[in-house]
């Protein structure tokens, strides 16, 4: 074999040992993720309590685009408030922030004294977290 086809061979040896060794990356794994662009949006929410109503529904209402799972909630309650939720996690999607999209059930103790409370209801995709203020309006009589 000549000098030149050696060198050929030897070439040809060095791409696949290069080739062989360079990783391979996956298509999709290579595609950007689509990034979460959501928000949580501020309606404002208020409610009154008194001795005989303990508890009110607040709407959650997301405007944009998620990939992940939201869970929401409510924080900043009186001494011995508690919430549950109602069509949570919010399952990835989008929304134009115009329908709400689950529920926070907050309930306070008969005993709460009588004040206006601002409250949290917070949503998160466990990578971001926003909140909105809700007030809690605890009155002798709500007069329904």
């Amino acid at each position: 074999m000549k000098a030149s086809g050696r060198r050929a061979l030897l070439s040809l040896f060095v791409g696949v040992a290069l080739l062989v060794g360079t990783p391979l990356v996956d298509a999709a794994a290579a595609r950007p993720r689509p990034r979460s662009t959501w928000h949580l949006v501020d309606y404002g929410q208020s409610a009154c309590f008194d001795t005989r109503v303990t508890d009110s529904y607040f709407g959650v209402w997301i405007s944009g685009r998620w990939s992940h799972a939201i869970n929401v909630g409510a924080q900043r309650l009186p001494a011995g408030g508690g919430h549950n939720t109602s069509y949570a996690p919010i399952a990835p999607g989008s929304s134009t922030g115009e329908y709400s999209l689950a529920y926070v059930h907050v309930m306070l103790v008969p005993s709460t004294p009588i004040g206006t409370y601002t409250a949290s209801l917070w949503a998160s995709d466990g990578g971001r977290s926003e909140r909105v203020p809700i007030v809690l309006d605890v009155r002798a009589t709500c007069g329904y």
